[in-house]
């Protein structure tokens, strides 16, 4: 009895992987659209933030 659950286990989860292998498979566009979107704002994010004034632009330093 002990031998047959051990094995009803393992067809369980080998059979749970390939469920998540072939979800991955078939929205694999999907998903790597939603990585390039994400990766697309975060780039301009960081450009954004690259271009914002300096806080003290106002001031000019070549009166000295």
């Amino acid at each position: 009895m002990k031998t047959a659950r051990f094995i009803l286990k393992i067809a369980a989860t080998v059979m749970a992987l390939v469920a998540v292998v072939c979800a991955i498979v078939a929205f694999w566009d999907q998903i790597m659209d939603l990585f390039d979107t994400i990766i697309d704002k975060v780039e301009e994010k960081r450009a954004d933030r690259c271009f914002e004034p300096e806080e003290f632009d106002d001031y000019d330093d070549s009166i000295l």
